[in-house]
């Protein structure tokens, strides 16, 4: 009988020294589970705060870039005012050289003794729209066809 109340004895306290263990684990999973909820909120809050950084570093991206879109669309405005004028320069140098090309003409028909003729191409060319020169060139001209 002894070794069969000495197996209960053992029994019971290897039982209750498994039930001890499950009732300090439970406190220590406890504690962990607390500390790991008490950790977690700064994780988050340092989420925040990269996702507030990030928001910001992107901010400051989209302003620098508007004022780029702002420097090229002044910098395009401006090229295309110099490229109108220099159409427009383009067209009067391309008048005058077209006169100049027709004052050459008549001065040839006048040398190779063609009066009427240049007398004929010069009443076709408007003179309002030579220049100075080229007028005095056409006067000299109109004198010699008479």
């Amino acid at each position: 009988m002894t070794l069969k109340n000495d197996d209960n004895k053992s029994l019971l306290m290897y039982t209750s020294l498994i039930f001890a263990v499950a009732i300090v684990m439970i406190i220590v999973s406890f504690f962990a589970q607390t500390h790991l909820d008490r950790s977690r909120p700064n994780e988050i809050d340092m989420e925040k705060v990269d996702l507030s950084n990030k928001a910001a570093q992107v901010s400051e991206e989209n302003m620098q870039l508007v004022e780029l879109n702002k420097t090229l669309k002044d910098t395009n405005n401006s090229l295309a005012a110099e490229n109108e004028d220099l159409k427009a320069q383009l067209d009067s140098l391309q008048k005058e050289n077209k006169a100049y090309a027709d004052l050459i003409v008549v001065s040839e028909k006048l040398l190779g003794g063609n009066k009427r003729l240049a007398r004929t191409l010069l009443e076709n060319i408007f003179t309002e729209d030579l220049t100075k020169e080229q007028k005095d060139i056409y006067d000299r001209l109109v004198k010699k066809t008479e």
